[in-house]
């Protein structure tokens, strides 16, 4: 990827406990598209993004969908989950998520959006220029 080159791709899932696998899924296959010799990273890349998917689900009501955004650049991959923004009520976030995601991201962070909320993550290892 030529410096200054962004690519962005969209996925919608299903808010169901069963999509974060599909989510997690594409995570590993970006990363191991674009950084190919980081086989490590495209494994955390799997994990932050399962862990983001499943603490979105407990703001997303059964029905409704999850936003995936990945941009990718010459410097990082970042992954933005979209959801709702309003916790269900009794609905917790899995334990440890939070640690889980800063331990293997090189940056993480949330805010509220228009639609809701983003939570996000970043790998800052280079990407692969093909």
């Amino acid at each position: 990827m030529a410096s200054g080159d962004v690519t962005t791709l969209t996925q919608d899932y299903a808010a169901l406990p069963g999509s974060a696998d599909a989510a997690a899924q594409h995570a590993r296959t970006v990363v191991a598209e674009y950084q190919p010799y980081e086989r490590q990273r495209a494994d955390d890349a799997a994990a932050i993004v399962k862990a983001l998917f499943l603490d979105a689900l407990t703001r997303t009501s059964l029905g409704g969908n999850i936003s995936l955004i990945t941009t990718i650049d010459s410097e990082r991959i970042r992954f933005e989950m979209h959801d709702p923004g309003e916790r269900i009520p009794g609905a917790q976030p899995p334990i440890g998520v939070h640690e889980r995601i800063s331990a293997l991201a090189d940056a993480y962070g949330s805010a509220k959006t228009r639609r809701g909320r983003m939570a996000y993550a970043e790998l800052h290892t280079p990407v692969h220029v093909r």
